[in-house]
Parts: C-alpha cells; sequence; structure tokens
C-alpha cells in the first residue's frame, strides 16, 4: 500500500467493512497508521501468504481435533 493514508481511505475501507466510524476517528487512524505503512512502502516489502486463510481453518480444526481427542 504505498498511496498515502488519508482518513478518506480509512472511511471507504471502515464502510465498506461495515463498520461505522467518526470523521475524527478515521483522522486519528490515518494519523496512527500511516509512518507505519510509509515505512513499509519504503522496503518495497513482499510478504506472501502461505497458506489461503480456507485452508488454514482447516488445519487449525484439525489440530483441535488431536487435543480434544488425547
Amino acid at each position: 500500500m504505498p498511496d498515502e493514508v488519508n482518513a478518506d481511505r480509512v472511511a471507504a475501507l471502515s464502510n465498506a467493512a461495515r463498520v461505522p466510524l467518526k470523521p475524527e476517528t478515521c483522522d486519528r487512524i490515518a494519523l496512527a497508521i500511516a509512518p507505519t505503512v510509509a515505512r513499509f512502502a519504503a522496503l518495497n516489502l513482499v510478504i506472501g501468504f502461505e497458506v489461503e486463510p480456507a485452508s488454514f481453518a482447516a488445519i487449525a480444526r484439525q489440530e483441535i481435533r488431536k487435543e480434544v481427542g488425547k
């Protein structure tokens, strides 16, 4: 996410996730995460997923079954 993080972007993402936020909260969130996002963008990191989320849930369930079965 190399683009600048601003309150409008935070508001759009929160609306998409159906999480109601006040405008001043969007401002605070943008100010809080902007430095971290800028550092990640500067490093040009690529963070890949090793396991797709649905597979992770299935593996976690198997692990729980093993623990319960002991």
